[in-house]
């Protein structure tokens, strides 16, 4: 979530433009088709919210890519601790041509938001768990994945405060929310990942805006993952 006072780049020291600039360098070949795409994480990939069967940012961008193989392991409310165990702990990933990851989300809303789904049902969050789990995420990514896209946090609320008391939370969670999306593009920096700032990108077009990009209050609706897909493609391209 998006404060005037927070920013990334005071938090880490350097903008995600920054971040994505230095990891360009190592992920900036051109995708086509021929590729296998793996997505992992959470429900700002999947299709149910879109209302349309591959409309999902996911789907969406494997269209894009043309690619021959594409397996989908996101999955609704799904958090760091879930995506850990259910995609790395019981089995053997094959390696993969491109990788998304949207996580963190749903660790953050656990602890405040009503509609439990999923991981999410948990009910708490662990801010150092949280992290230490990106952190894990990124060095058992980087064993599998040739292009990886790390994505930031969207705020659903643009900001406001008086929304955000609506989803259960506290104006306390925007340090945090700066927090963790630095982190994750700081992880992504450190293995050479792309990353894909989902929160400048959906500025504007929060749950309550004229122009909304989220139904649910927090899901991307078919306008936003065509957005985030986009990105994607932009990213790889």
């Amino acid at each position: 979530m998006h404060s005037p006072g927070v920013s990334l780049k005071e938090a880490i020291g350097a903008s995600v433009d920054e971040r994505q600039a230095a990891s360009a360098g190592g992920q900036g070949r051109a995708v086509v088709g021929g590729v296998r795409y793996l997505a992992l994480g959470d429900s700002i990939s999947i299709d149910l919210y879109t209302r349309v069967e591959g409309g999902g940012a996911a789907s969406q961008l494997a269209k894009l890519l043309r690619v021959n193989e594409f397996e989908n392991a996101t999955y609704d409310g799904a958090t760091t601790d879930g995506v850990l165990e259910r995609d790395f702990g019981g089995r053997v990933l094959a390696p993969a041509d491109v990788i998304t990851l949207t996580i963190g989300g749903n660790d953050l809303l656990g602890a405040g938001f009503t509609r439990a789904i999923g991981d999410r049902a948990q009910g708490q969050v662990a801010l150092r768990q949280l992290l230490g789990n990106v952190d894990r995420l990124g060095a058992l990514i980087s064993k599998v994945g040739k292009r990886v896209v790390f994505n930031t946090i969207y705020d659903p609320t643009d900001g406001d405060d008086a929304h955000a008391a609506e989803l259960g939370l506290t104006p306390e969670i925007r340090p945090v929310l700066a927090m963790v999306n630095s982190h994750l593009g700081s992880v992504a920096l450190r293995h050479g990942f792309l990353i894909c700032d989902l929160e400048a990108l959906f500025l504007g077009h929060g749950f309550w805006a004229k122009d909304p990009w989220i139904v649910m209050h927090i899901e991307p609706n078919l306008a936003g993952a065509t957005a985030i897909a986009k990105a994607w493609h932009g990213l790889l391209a």
